[in-house]
C-alpha cells in the first residue's frame, strides 16, 4: 500500500513538472525579433535554497533562475506573457508574477525578479519567516548590476 501510495505522489508531481520548453521560431533573428532577458536579483536571501523559480514566455518554460542568474531569449513582435512561479519540491508552484506587454523588433527589454524578506516572527518555538517576490520590467543598468 505505502509503495502504491508512493508511486501515485511520483507520478502526480512528476506530471505537474512537465512544461514545454519556449523554441522560438526558425524564421526569428536578432533583427527581426525582440531580445529579453529576465534577471534574478543578487542577494543573500534565499541565495542557499536548491529550488529555483521557473520562468515563462507564453506558457512555456524559458527556464529557471538562482541568485544572480539570467536567461536570455528572442520572441515575435507582439502581445506577449511572461510569468514566475515559485518552485515546490522543485516543480513549478503558485504564480508569483505576471506581466502581459507590447514587444518590438530590434527591440532589448529586461525585467527584474526579486525575492525578498519581508518579516520575521518568533513563535517561542522558532521563527516564522514571510517573503515576497516579484517580477517587474528593469533597465540595461539594473541588469549589469544585478540590482
Amino acid at each position: 500500500m505505502k509503495l502504491l501510495i508512493s508511486t501515485l505522489i511520483i507520478l502526480v508531481l512528476t506530471g505537474c513538472a512537465s512544461t514545454s520548453p519556449y523554441v522560438p521560431s526558425s524564421t526569428l533573428n536578432e533583427s527581426n525579433a525582440s531580445i529579453v532577458y529576465i534577471y534574478r536579483t543578487d542577494v543573500a536571501y534565499h541565495s542557499m535554497n536548491p529550488e529555483k523559480p521557473f520562468f515563462y514566455v507564453d506558457g512555456k518554460l524559458v527556464g529557471k533562475l538562482g541568485t544572480g542568474q539570467f536567461v536570455r531569449f528572442i520572441v515575435g513582435p507582439g502581445s506577449h506573457a511572461l510569468t514566475s512561479r515559485e518552485s515546490v519540491v522543485f516543480a513549478p508552484g503558485r504564480e508569483s508574477g505576471n506581466l502581459q506587454g507590447e514587444f518590438e523588433s530590434g527591440k532589448t527589454y529586461y525585467f527584474r525578479y526579486s525575492k525578498n524578506l519581508t518579516s520575521m516572527y518568533h513563535t517561542g518555538a522558532g521563527f516564522i519567516m514571510s517573503d515576497s517576490s516579484s517580477l517587474r520590467p528593469a533597465t540595461k543598468k539594473m541588469f549589469d548590476e544585478r540590482s
